[in-house]
Protein backbone atom coordinates (compact mmCIF):
# COMPACT_ATOMS: atom_id res chain seq x y z
CA UNK A 1 0.00 0.00 0.00
CA UNK A 2 0.98 3.62 -0.07
CA UNK A 3 3.76 4.93 2.19
CA UNK A 4 2.60 6.70 5.31
CA UNK A 5 2.70 10.46 5.62
CA UNK A 6 3.29 12.23 8.93
CA UNK A 7 0.10 12.42 11.01
CA UNK A 8 -1.86 15.64 10.77
CA UNK A 9 -1.32 18.26 13.41
CA UNK A 10 -4.53 19.52 15.01
CA UNK A 11 -5.85 22.68 13.33
CA UNK A 12 -6.09 25.99 15.20
CA UNK A 13 -9.28 28.04 15.14
CA UNK A 14 -10.51 30.92 17.30
CA UNK A 15 -8.47 32.54 20.11
CA UNK A 16 -9.09 31.02 23.54
CA UNK A 17 -8.27 31.79 27.14
CA UNK A 18 -7.72 29.12 29.78
CA UNK A 19 -10.03 29.26 32.83
CA UNK A 20 -9.81 26.50 35.39
CA UNK A 21 -8.01 24.21 32.90
CA UNK A 22 -10.85 24.46 30.36
CA UNK A 23 -10.82 26.49 27.14
CA UNK A 24 -13.37 29.29 26.82
CA UNK A 25 -14.27 31.12 23.63
CA UNK A 26 -13.15 34.74 23.59
CA UNK A 27 -14.23 35.48 20.01
CA UNK A 28 -16.99 34.25 17.75
CA UNK A 29 -16.56 31.46 15.20
CA UNK A 30 -15.25 27.93 15.46
CA UNK A 31 -13.52 26.82 18.64
CA UNK A 32 -9.97 25.51 18.83
CA UNK A 33 -9.40 21.88 18.00
CA UNK A 34 -7.86 19.91 20.86
CA UNK A 35 -4.24 19.05 20.20
CA UNK A 36 -2.62 15.73 20.97
CA UNK A 37 0.67 15.08 22.68
CA UNK A 38 3.53 17.02 21.15
CA UNK A 39 6.14 14.27 21.61
CA UNK A 40 5.93 11.33 19.21
CA UNK A 41 3.31 10.47 16.60
CA UNK A 42 -0.27 11.40 17.45
CA UNK A 43 -2.56 8.39 17.54
CA UNK A 44 -6.08 8.51 16.13
CA UNK A 45 -8.93 6.05 16.57
CA UNK A 46 -10.91 4.58 13.70
CA UNK A 47 -13.88 2.27 13.21
CA UNK A 48 -13.94 0.21 10.02
CA UNK A 49 -16.69 -2.08 8.75
CA UNK A 50 -16.54 -4.97 6.28
CA UNK A 51 -18.64 -7.96 5.21
CA UNK A 52 -19.34 -10.31 8.12
CA UNK A 53 -16.79 -13.04 8.73
CA UNK A 54 -13.66 -11.28 7.45
CA UNK A 55 -12.32 -9.82 10.72
CA UNK A 56 -9.14 -11.94 10.82
CA UNK A 57 -8.18 -11.01 7.26
CA UNK A 58 -8.96 -7.34 7.78
CA UNK A 59 -6.93 -7.07 10.98
CA UNK A 60 -3.95 -8.81 9.40
CA UNK A 61 -3.99 -6.44 6.42
CA UNK A 62 -4.43 -3.37 8.64
CA UNK A 63 -1.36 -4.33 10.65
CA UNK A 64 0.62 -4.64 7.42
CA UNK A 65 -0.60 -1.34 5.95
CA UNK A 66 -0.77 1.05 8.92
CA UNK A 67 1.62 2.00 11.69
CA UNK A 68 1.29 0.75 15.26
CA UNK A 69 -2.23 -0.66 15.02
CA UNK A 70 -3.85 -1.50 18.36
CA UNK A 71 -7.36 -3.00 18.24
CA UNK A 72 -9.75 -2.35 21.13
CA UNK A 73 -12.98 -3.88 19.76
CA UNK A 74 -13.73 -6.64 17.26
CA UNK A 75 -16.92 -8.21 16.07
CA UNK A 76 -17.89 -10.17 12.97
CA UNK A 77 -18.12 -7.08 10.73
CA UNK A 78 -16.34 -4.19 12.49
CA UNK A 79 -13.01 -3.32 14.06
CA UNK A 80 -12.20 -0.37 16.30
CA UNK A 81 -8.50 0.46 16.50
CA UNK A 82 -5.96 3.19 17.05
CA UNK A 83 -2.96 3.95 14.85
CA UNK A 84 -0.37 6.64 14.30
CA UNK A 85 -1.22 6.64 10.57
CA UNK A 86 -3.16 9.69 9.30
CA UNK A 87 -6.78 9.59 8.23
CA UNK A 88 -5.77 9.87 4.57
CA UNK A 89 -4.02 6.49 4.78
CA UNK A 90 -7.07 4.80 6.33
CA UNK A 91 -9.35 6.33 3.69
CA UNK A 92 -7.22 4.80 0.90
CA UNK A 93 -7.59 1.20 2.10
CA UNK A 94 -9.41 -0.55 -0.74
CA UNK A 95 -10.60 -3.58 1.23
CA UNK A 96 -12.66 -1.67 3.81
CA UNK A 97 -16.41 -1.26 3.32
CA UNK A 98 -16.70 1.92 5.42
CA UNK A 99 -14.11 3.77 7.49
CA UNK A 100 -14.81 6.36 10.19
CA UNK A 101 -12.43 8.58 12.13
CA UNK A 102 -13.66 8.62 15.70
CA UNK A 103 -14.45 12.07 17.06
CA UNK A 104 -16.17 11.41 20.40
CA UNK A 105 -17.43 8.46 22.41
CA UNK A 106 -20.11 8.38 25.12
CA UNK A 107 -21.69 5.58 27.17
CA UNK A 108 -24.44 3.76 25.31
CA UNK A 109 -27.90 4.93 26.31
CA UNK A 110 -30.68 5.91 23.93
CA UNK A 111 -29.68 7.33 20.56
CA UNK A 112 -31.21 10.69 21.47
CA UNK A 113 -29.43 10.68 24.81
CA UNK A 114 -26.11 9.95 23.14
CA UNK A 115 -26.63 12.79 20.63
CA UNK A 116 -27.31 15.27 23.42
CA UNK A 117 -24.33 14.05 25.46
CA UNK A 118 -22.02 14.48 22.47
CA UNK A 119 -23.43 17.95 21.80
CA UNK A 120 -22.72 18.94 25.40
CA UNK A 121 -19.10 17.81 25.07
CA UNK A 122 -18.70 19.70 21.80
CA UNK A 123 -19.74 22.89 23.55
CA UNK A 124 -16.76 22.52 25.89
CA UNK A 125 -14.04 21.64 23.39
CA UNK A 126 -13.64 20.30 19.87
CA UNK A 127 -11.63 17.10 19.36
CA UNK A 128 -9.53 16.32 16.28
CA UNK A 129 -11.51 14.92 13.38
CA UNK A 130 -13.79 17.90 12.78
CA UNK A 131 -11.29 20.23 11.14
CA UNK A 132 -11.69 21.49 7.58
CA UNK A 133 -15.41 20.84 7.27
CA UNK A 134 -17.51 23.24 5.22
CA UNK A 135 -20.74 21.26 5.32
CA UNK A 136 -22.07 18.13 7.00
CA UNK A 137 -25.05 15.95 7.73
CA UNK A 138 -25.71 13.60 10.64
CA UNK A 139 -26.61 9.93 10.21
CA UNK A 140 -27.10 7.09 12.70
CA UNK A 141 -26.47 3.36 12.63
CA UNK A 142 -27.13 1.07 15.57
CA UNK A 143 -26.07 -2.59 15.47
CA UNK A 144 -25.64 -2.45 11.71
CA UNK A 145 -29.03 -0.87 10.96
CA UNK A 146 -29.80 2.69 9.88
CA UNK A 147 -31.79 4.44 12.60
CA UNK A 148 -33.80 7.69 12.56
CA UNK A 149 -32.67 10.32 15.03
CA UNK A 150 -35.21 12.31 17.04
CA UNK A 151 -35.63 15.76 15.46
CA UNK A 152 -34.94 17.66 18.67
CA UNK A 153 -31.80 15.64 19.51
CA UNK A 154 -30.57 15.91 15.92
CA UNK A 155 -31.06 19.67 15.93
CA UNK A 156 -29.19 19.97 19.22
CA UNK A 157 -26.22 18.06 17.81
CA UNK A 158 -26.28 19.97 14.51
CA UNK A 159 -26.15 23.31 16.32
CA UNK A 160 -23.24 22.11 18.47
CA UNK A 161 -21.28 21.01 15.41
CA UNK A 162 -22.01 24.29 13.60
CA UNK A 163 -20.88 26.31 16.59
CA UNK A 164 -17.73 24.21 17.01
CA UNK A 165 -16.63 24.15 13.36
CA UNK A 166 -18.37 26.93 11.46
CA UNK A 167 -19.68 24.33 8.99
CA UNK A 168 -23.25 24.39 7.73
CA UNK A 169 -25.83 21.60 7.65
CA UNK A 170 -26.23 19.91 4.25
CA UNK A 171 -29.06 17.48 4.94
CA UNK A 172 -29.26 16.31 1.31
CA UNK A 173 -25.58 15.36 1.24
CA UNK A 174 -22.63 16.80 -0.61
CA UNK A 175 -20.52 17.47 2.47
CA UNK A 176 -19.01 15.40 5.24
CA UNK A 177 -21.03 12.72 6.99
CA UNK A 178 -20.95 12.49 10.78
CA UNK A 179 -22.29 9.15 12.02
CA UNK A 180 -23.58 8.11 15.41
CA UNK A 181 -22.63 4.43 15.60
CA UNK A 182 -23.42 1.78 18.16
CA UNK A 183 -22.21 -1.81 18.06
CA UNK A 184 -23.88 -4.50 20.13
CA UNK A 185 -20.81 -5.50 22.17
CA UNK A 186 -19.12 -2.09 22.29
CA UNK A 187 -21.03 -0.53 25.22
CA UNK A 188 -20.67 2.99 23.82
CA UNK A 189 -21.98 5.16 21.00
CA UNK A 190 -19.35 6.95 18.93
CA UNK A 191 -19.46 9.98 16.69
CA UNK A 192 -17.38 9.23 13.60
CA UNK A 193 -16.48 11.18 10.50
CA UNK A 194 -16.89 9.01 7.43
CA UNK A 195 -13.70 8.64 5.41
CA UNK A 196 -14.68 6.17 2.69
CA UNK A 197 -17.75 4.69 1.06
CA UNK A 198 -18.65 1.13 0.20
CA UNK A 199 -17.80 -0.12 -3.29
CA UNK A 200 -20.57 -1.10 -5.66
CA UNK A 201 -21.30 -4.85 -5.51
CA UNK A 202 -20.16 -7.06 -8.36
CA UNK A 203 -22.29 -9.42 -10.44
CA UNK A 204 -24.65 -11.75 -8.57
CA UNK A 205 -22.82 -14.75 -7.15
CA UNK A 206 -19.36 -13.17 -7.37
CA UNK A 207 -17.02 -12.44 -4.49
CA UNK A 208 -17.65 -9.11 -2.77
CA UNK A 209 -15.28 -6.26 -3.71
CA UNK A 210 -13.96 -6.20 -0.13
CA UNK A 211 -13.16 -9.93 0.00
CA UNK A 212 -11.61 -9.81 -3.48
CA UNK A 213 -9.34 -6.94 -2.44
CA UNK A 214 -8.39 -8.68 0.80
CA UNK A 215 -7.33 -11.78 -1.13
CA UNK A 216 -5.30 -9.61 -3.49
CA UNK A 217 -3.71 -7.79 -0.55
CA UNK A 218 -2.76 -11.15 0.99
CA UNK A 219 -0.72 -11.81 -2.17
CA UNK A 220 1.54 -8.81 -1.39
CA UNK A 221 0.94 -7.05 -4.75
CA UNK A 222 3.95 -5.52 -6.50
CA UNK A 223 4.19 -3.40 -9.62
CA UNK A 224 6.08 -6.02 -11.64
CA UNK A 225 3.68 -8.88 -10.90
CA UNK A 226 2.19 -11.27 -13.40
CA UNK A 227 -1.10 -12.08 -11.64
CA UNK A 228 -3.10 -15.17 -12.57
CA UNK A 229 -6.60 -16.24 -11.53
CA UNK A 230 -7.13 -19.71 -13.05
CA UNK A 231 -10.80 -19.91 -11.93
CA UNK A 232 -11.73 -16.36 -12.83
CA UNK A 233 -15.51 -16.79 -12.96
CA UNK A 234 -17.06 -13.33 -13.18
CA UNK A 235 -13.62 -11.71 -12.85
CA UNK A 236 -13.87 -10.30 -9.31
CA UNK A 237 -10.29 -11.07 -8.34
CA UNK A 238 -8.86 -9.77 -11.62
CA UNK A 239 -10.84 -6.55 -11.29
CA UNK A 240 -9.56 -6.16 -7.74
CA UNK A 241 -5.93 -6.85 -8.74
CA UNK A 242 -6.14 -4.30 -11.56
CA UNK A 243 -6.64 -1.58 -8.94
CA UNK A 244 -2.97 -2.05 -8.00
CA UNK A 245 -0.15 -1.62 -10.55
CA UNK A 246 0.93 -4.86 -12.25
CA UNK A 247 2.77 -6.00 -15.37
CA UNK A 248 0.01 -8.40 -16.42
CA UNK A 249 -3.34 -9.49 -14.97
CA UNK A 250 -4.68 -12.74 -16.45
CA UNK A 251 -8.02 -14.42 -15.86
CA UNK A 252 -8.66 -18.01 -16.95
CA UNK A 253 -11.97 -19.86 -17.12
CA UNK A 254 -13.51 -22.59 -19.28
CA UNK A 255 -17.14 -21.57 -18.88
CA UNK A 256 -17.72 -18.13 -17.35
CA UNK A 257 -18.14 -14.80 -19.10
CA UNK A 258 -16.05 -12.49 -16.91
CA UNK A 259 -16.61 -8.75 -16.57
CA UNK A 260 -13.29 -6.96 -16.71
CA UNK A 261 -14.48 -3.36 -16.49
CA UNK A 262 -12.40 -2.16 -13.55
CA UNK A 263 -12.77 1.65 -13.33
CA UNK A 264 -9.30 2.19 -11.84
CA UNK A 265 -7.28 -0.33 -13.80
CA UNK A 266 -3.59 -0.30 -12.95
CA UNK A 267 -3.03 -2.94 -15.66
CA UNK A 268 -5.10 -4.25 -18.59
CA UNK A 269 -6.82 -7.57 -17.93
CA UNK A 270 -6.31 -10.49 -20.28
CA UNK A 271 -8.65 -13.48 -20.56
CA UNK A 272 -7.83 -17.07 -21.53
CA UNK A 273 -10.53 -19.68 -22.10
CA UNK A 274 -8.77 -22.86 -21.04
CA UNK A 275 -8.52 -25.51 -18.33
CA UNK A 276 -7.08 -24.33 -15.00
CA UNK A 277 -5.70 -27.84 -14.40
CA UNK A 278 -3.44 -27.58 -17.44
CA UNK A 279 -2.99 -23.87 -18.29
CA UNK A 280 -1.36 -24.66 -21.65
CA UNK A 281 -0.90 -20.97 -22.58
CA UNK A 282 0.96 -20.08 -19.38
CA UNK A 283 4.70 -20.71 -19.39
CA UNK A 284 6.29 -22.58 -16.50
CA UNK A 285 7.54 -20.28 -13.75
CA UNK A 286 6.08 -17.16 -15.40
CA UNK A 287 3.46 -16.17 -12.80
CA UNK A 288 4.32 -14.06 -9.77
CA UNK A 289 0.98 -14.73 -8.07
CA UNK A 290 -1.82 -17.24 -8.35
CA UNK A 291 -4.89 -16.07 -6.43
CA UNK A 292 -8.18 -17.83 -7.01
CA UNK A 293 -11.46 -19.20 -5.69
CA UNK A 294 -11.58 -22.81 -6.99
CA UNK A 295 -14.74 -24.95 -7.00
CA UNK A 296 -16.03 -25.81 -3.55
CA UNK A 297 -17.02 -29.37 -4.41
CA UNK A 298 -18.66 -29.30 -7.83
CA UNK A 299 -16.06 -30.23 -10.45
CA UNK A 300 -17.48 -29.72 -13.93
CA UNK A 301 -16.03 -31.97 -16.65
CA UNK A 302 -13.75 -33.71 -14.14
CA UNK A 303 -14.34 -37.42 -13.75
CA UNK A 304 -12.06 -38.05 -10.76
CA UNK A 305 -12.41 -37.56 -7.01
CA UNK A 306 -12.03 -34.31 -5.09
CA UNK A 307 -8.54 -35.40 -4.04
CA UNK A 308 -7.53 -36.01 -7.65
CA UNK A 309 -8.95 -32.64 -8.67
CA UNK A 310 -7.01 -30.75 -6.00
CA UNK A 311 -3.85 -32.74 -6.74
CA UNK A 312 -4.04 -31.73 -10.41
CA UNK A 313 -4.80 -28.13 -9.41
CA UNK A 314 -1.84 -27.93 -7.02
CA UNK A 315 0.52 -29.38 -9.63
CA UNK A 316 -0.73 -26.90 -12.26
CA UNK A 317 -0.27 -23.93 -9.94
CA UNK A 318 3.16 -25.12 -8.84
CA UNK A 319 4.30 -25.36 -12.47
CA UNK A 320 3.27 -21.83 -13.49
CA UNK A 321 4.48 -20.04 -10.36
CA UNK A 322 7.92 -18.50 -10.18
CA UNK A 323 9.85 -21.05 -8.06
CA UNK A 324 11.73 -18.34 -6.13
CA UNK A 325 9.26 -15.49 -5.62
CA UNK A 326 5.86 -17.00 -6.40
CA UNK A 327 2.91 -16.47 -4.01
CA UNK A 328 -0.32 -18.47 -3.80
CA UNK A 329 -3.64 -17.39 -2.27
CA UNK A 330 -6.61 -19.78 -2.34
CA UNK A 331 -10.15 -19.44 -1.00
CA UNK A 332 -11.64 -22.87 -0.29
CA UNK A 333 -14.51 -24.42 1.62
CA UNK A 334 -13.58 -25.01 5.27
CA UNK A 335 -14.36 -28.72 4.95
CA UNK A 336 -11.79 -29.00 2.12
CA UNK A 337 -8.97 -27.03 3.76
CA UNK A 338 -6.94 -29.99 4.99
CA UNK A 339 -7.29 -31.89 1.73
CA UNK A 340 -6.15 -28.86 -0.26
CA UNK A 341 -3.28 -28.14 2.14
CA UNK A 342 -2.05 -31.74 1.88
CA UNK A 343 -2.08 -31.65 -1.93
CA UNK A 344 -0.23 -28.33 -2.00
CA UNK A 345 2.56 -29.80 0.14
CA UNK A 346 2.76 -32.89 -2.10
CA UNK A 347 3.04 -30.60 -5.15
CA UNK A 348 6.05 -28.77 -3.70
CA UNK A 349 4.59 -25.89 -1.68
CA UNK A 350 5.54 -24.95 1.84
CA UNK A 351 2.87 -25.85 4.38
CA UNK A 352 0.22 -23.14 3.83
CA UNK A 353 -0.94 -20.65 6.43
CA UNK A 354 -4.69 -20.97 7.08
CA UNK A 355 -6.97 -18.01 7.88
CA UNK A 356 -10.63 -18.82 8.71
CA UNK A 357 -13.32 -16.61 7.14
CA UNK A 358 -17.02 -16.65 6.34
CA UNK A 359 -18.27 -16.10 2.80
CA UNK A 360 -21.97 -15.20 2.75
CA UNK A 361 -22.31 -17.12 6.02
CA UNK A 362 -20.50 -20.23 4.76
CA UNK A 363 -17.34 -21.37 6.58
CA UNK A 364 -14.28 -20.98 4.36
CA UNK A 365 -10.51 -20.76 4.65
CA UNK A 366 -7.86 -18.64 2.95
CA UNK A 367 -4.67 -20.60 2.25
CA UNK A 368 -1.49 -18.57 1.77
CA UNK A 369 1.58 -20.45 0.49
CA UNK A 370 4.71 -20.24 -1.62
CA UNK A 371 6.87 -22.79 -3.46
CA UNK A 372 9.27 -24.61 -1.15
CA UNK A 373 12.23 -23.19 -3.09
CA UNK A 374 11.06 -19.65 -2.39
CA UNK A 375 11.25 -20.22 1.36
CA UNK A 376 14.57 -22.05 1.08
CA UNK A 377 16.05 -19.15 -0.94
CA UNK A 378 14.74 -16.56 1.52
CA UNK A 379 11.97 -15.46 -0.89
Amino acid sequence: MQGMANPRKAASAARTSSVGGRRRITTGGPRRIQSGQSDGPQRQRYLVTFPAGLAALVEECLRADLRLVSASHRDDSALLFSTSAPAESVAKLLYIKNAFQLVLEVPRTSLSGAAKAIAQRLRRSVPPGLERMSGFRIMAQIDGQLEPLDRHAKGTLERAVMSATGARVMSRGGGDELWLIGRRALGTIVLGRRLSRAAKPGPAGSLSPELSRLLVRMSKPQGGDVFLDPFAGSGALCRARAEWPARRVIGVDLYAEPRFDSPRAGAPIEFLREDALELPSVESGSASVVATDPPWGEFESFAGSAQEFYAAMAASFRRVLDPRTGRLVLLVSRKMEQLVADELIRAGFEGPRLVPVLVNGHPATVLNACPAEARDDGG
